[in-house]
């Protein structure tokens, strides 16, 4: 598959022959994608959650004419391959981490972002027909030792001041909401949270930017991009140019080496894989205790998350290869369904029906950042492979950034995404990463 570490372009239509279960169930809209036309006040370079969601704005709320770009299909990367799990959150940090960096009044403001990121979410499928299978779900963060239980036990009580709500579940409580689970030592649930067929919401916002007046081109891998003279854009894609007088990049862990190089030497595009079983019985069902309103995630390192879907499949995810000509190999697959079978031995023998693997934007301190690397670009990414809900407000506040506005005062919005020191050296500590894991985590 397309990797941005060792392809200099990302080709057209690259999500060509991924076949995932969200690609299998779900009805998408036609894109009504036209030509390239020749100029416009501001293109939007990628079209998933973050890109759509600032075209939207910019031609809803500030009467631009905007030009969406996307290098394959609406939504081809991210935004239609992740797990579909809406939380208040993104990156590796919690609560008691920005508490530690910034301060207990940035912290609360920065859990309560999260929050409106969700209701960010819920009103725009609230305004559509179209189906997201949304379930208001909880966020729970299963401590897979007893120093992680610790550590979660002690953050309940700092959510108490912000618009989320922290619930303790003991090691024996847990038992028994989640039977199948052999080591659970205890956990943290938050809400608000929700789950949600991700590639229906791709849609929503589809329709959204249609229903906003974007014009939207499909299939336009963008090659070069050039700063006039007179303040403009130019830029060149599938053969094309247009010129524009700001141009944002959506493309978060898409973005190839060029033409965009200092902001792709600020993020670590990573590989996540996840798997789809067939649907479980009613039995394999009450023995595993999950239910559709759980997004589970545990605390190693290398975290594993899943879920059960609508229809009974289990949803099963965590850290991909490391080269993307690896992602779809019997190896990688295999190894994840041993992962699924170590969290719930119940399902030893169960295959998966779907597989799939696709890029997650890992910023250097974990922190997600909007900002604009030099004039006239914008640009946000470092989601850290929990973005749903996050990616698609950031496009909001990219787009008000953009348009002159001041956003709100916190650390995702007040400094540039960190550059990686020795950036060619990336892949290397990621291999070193993964070892140590196999050698010593637990």
């Amino acid at each position: 598959m397309y990797d941005p570490l060792t392809s200099k372009a990302i080709p057209a239509f690259h999500e060509a022959g991924m076949a995932t279960y969200w690609q299998a169930v779900t009805p998408f809209p036609d894109t009504d994608s036209v030509a390239l036309p020749a100029q416009a006040d501001i293109v939007v370079i990628g079209a998933g959650y973050t890109g759509l969601n600032a075209a939207v704005t910019l031609a809803r709320d500030y009467n631009k004419h905007v030009v969406l770009l996307e290098a394959g299909s609406i939504g081809a990367g991210a935004s239609s391959r992740n797990a579909g799990f809406l939380l208040p959150g993104s990156g590796r940090l919690g609560f008691q981490d920005y508490r530690k960096k910034f301060g207990e009044d940035v912290a609360q403001a920065v859990q309560n972002e999260f929050a409106a990121s969700i209701a960010h979410v819920h009103q725009a499928i609230d305004d559509s027909d179209y189906h997201c299978d949304f379930t208001h779900a909880r966020y729970l963060r299963v401590a897979h030792n007893s120093k992680a239980a610790q550590i979660l036990h002690d953050q309940q009580p700092a959510y108490e001041p912000t618009l989320l709500d922290a619930e303790w579940l003991t090691a024996e409580s847990l038992k028994q909401q989640i039977p199948g689970l052999p080591w659970g030592h205890g956990g943290l649930a938050l809400t608000p949270a929700a789950a949600l067929n991700p590639r229906a919401l791709t849609a929503v916002y589809l329709e959204q930017a249609k229903q906003a007046g974007v014009t939207i081109v499909s299939g336009h891998p963008v090659t070069h991009w050039q700063a006039l003279g007179d303040g403009t854009h130019q830029l060149e894609a599938a053969g094309s140019s247009i010129r524009c007088r700001q141009a944002l990049v959506c493309t978060n862990g898409y973005l190839p080496s060029q033409p965009f190089a200092d902001i792709a030497q600020r993020q670590f595009p990573v590989l996540s894989s996840i798997l789809v079983s067939r649907p479980l019985n009613a039995v394999e069902q009450q023995m595993l205790g999950l239910t559709v309103n759980d997004l589970v995630m545990d605390t190693r390192l290398l975290k594993y998350y899943y879920r059960l879907l609508p229809d009974g499949r289990i949803l099963f995810g965590g850290r991909g290869a490391v080269r993307g000509k690896d992602a779809e190999s019997g190896r990688q697959r295999q190894r994840l369904e041993r992962a699924l079978v170590q969290t719930f031995p119940q399902l030893d023998g169960l295959y998966a029906d779907y597989f799939w693997s696709g890029w997650i934007s890992v910023a250097l301190d974990s922190i997600p950042r909007v900002f604009s690397p030099s004039p006239g670009v914008y640009t946000s990414a470092g989601y850290c492979g929990a973005g749903v809900a996050f990616a698609s407000l950031a496009g909001k506040r990219l787009a008000q950034l953009a348009a002159g506005e001041t956003l709100p005062a916190l650390p995702f919005y007040q400094t540039p995404l960190p550059k990686y020191p020795m950036p060619q050296l990336r892949r290397v500590a990621l291999r070193g990463l993964y070892q140590w894991q196999r050698w010593f985590g637990s």
